[in-house]
């Protein structure tokens, strides 16, 4: 479901560290984190066919180095790396998540792998890249793998491209993952965002197409969390003006004639931007607010847009929330990679691989690793993996994956447009 048009990284990417004293993050257990620097020596990468072994050292960069000599190319067995990550890097691995529930993970990998110590620490998505740069330009390597969200191509152009972050795909484990969910980035699962309403207000999805929130009868009825500070947000509407043509047709198929667009509306989704702003939509700071606005109790006329993953929030806290996902024109929105990697010079890698492939779901895919994000609105990118019972199948919605370079480029004009109507 990748672009043709994605950048083919090598796979001596991934990973990213992070520091001992964090702004913004929370660490599941109280445990000071000791600062290591591992050693760059060993093994040469492998000589290109028609290149002397001199010619292919002179093209390995130090942090590709560092990834061959620790084994990111390997394919060791889970049972391999758990014995190595005892007896040579004392059983621990920290890693940095954008998720709470990465506190599971803890519980059941110290239970599956005892005498292992998994340190968590959970920071907020917007503020990860900022504070991995920040710790790992002040040369602190803590952290062993991160995990975290590609929304905006911050990660891929300034932290994939420049060997701070690692890849690592053992081949038992990600070879039947579709070669475009692999191609940039170590994937874990998908994230959407879906448009929500309340099941006591209506009985099917009383919105079909996104232009249905910027007619008469919406005004002030439709919530969204504010984009400013909002990464998905901003990359959703910048994904729409990179798909223009498509919210040109929808706007056609909503109102039954062709868009006029306006002087300061240089396409259909700046247009869509601009009229949405015009409509008094409601805007929460957090999308708990979104989801509560919309689902408490049972008389909300509200619909929302916020993330899929809060589908869960009906079954947690009996909310009357229900969407519908697969009748959204022009697209549902847009498919976000939750990735894991292996950070440069990370100290213990031993551990970091064997989390990784706990994180996968083990051998089988079906460990209790994956568990947590196994859930509706969130999709593993491994087939082998059951899908969470009454999951709408990733295949069946109509997304926009994320052009990486065009969100990257355009993204800041895409934000000032919004802050001109705003």
């Amino acid at each position: 479901m990748r672009k043709n048009s994605k950048r083919m990284v090598s796979m001596i990417l991934a990973g990213i560290l992070a520091a001992s004293a964090l702004t913004g993050c929370e660490k599941i257990e109280e445990t000071q984190p000791a600062v290591q620097e591992t050693a760059q020596g060993g093994q040469n990468a492998p000589a290109e066919s028609g290149t002397s072994q001199g010619e292919s050292q002179a093209q390995v960069t130090a942090e590709e180095q560092w990834a061959i000599d620790a084994g990111l190319y390997e394919d060791e067995s889970s049972d391999e790396l758990y014995q190595k990550a005892l007896e040579e890097e004392g059983g621990k691995v920290v890693i940095y998540s954008i998720s709470s529930r990465m506190a599971k993970v803890k519980a059941s990998f110290e239970e599956d792998y005892p005498g292992m110590t998994l340190e968590v620490y959970d920071i907020n998505a917007n503020d990860m890249s900022t504070k991995l740069k920040t710790e790992y330009d002040s040369g602190i390597r803590t952290a062993d793998v991160i995990h975290s969200k590609e929304q905006t191509g911050d990660y891929m152009i300034n932290f994939f491209n420049k060997g701070i972050l690692h890849n690592y795909q053992p081949e038992s484990i990600f070879k039947d993952v579709k070669e475009e969910y692999k191609q940039d980035m170590t994937p874990l699962y998908f994230e959407t965002d879906w448009w929500f309403y309340n099941t006591g207000a209506y009985d099917t999805a009383p919105i079909t197409n996104w232009w249905d929130v910027t007619k008469p009868e919406w005004t002030g009825k439709f919530v969204l969390q504010n984009p400013i500070g909002t990464v998905s947000y901003m990359a959703l509407f910048t994904t729409m003006v990179e798909h223009a043509d498509e919210m040109e047709t929808a706007y056609k198929d909503c109102y039954g004639e062709d868009i006029v667009l306006a002087e300061d509306e240089p396409t259909a989704a700046h247009a869509w931007i601009k009229r949405v702003l015009a409509n008094d939509p409601v805007i929460f700071d957090s999308n708990n607010e979104v989801i509560q606005a919309i689902g408490e109790g049972t008389e909300s006329s509200l619909v929302g847009y916020t993330p899929s993953s809060k589908y869960r929030e009906r079954e947690d806290k009996g909310w009357n929330i229900e969407a519908d996902p697969l009748h959204m024109e022009p697209a549902g929105g847009v498919a976000f990679m939750n990735f894991l990697a292996v950070v440069n010079e990370a100290p213990h890698p031993n551990g970091a691989k064997l989390l990784i492939r706990y994180l996968m779901g083990g051998e089988d895919g079906n460990g209790n690793g994956i568990q947590p994000f196994n859930t509706i609105g969130g999709w593993p990118v491994r087939p082998e993996t059951v899908p969470a019972e009454g999951n709408v199948p990733l295949e069946d919605m109509k997304l926009w994956m994320l052009n990486y370079d065009f969100v990257y480029s355009n993204l800041q004009d895409v934000q000032d447009y919004w802050y001109q109507f705003r």
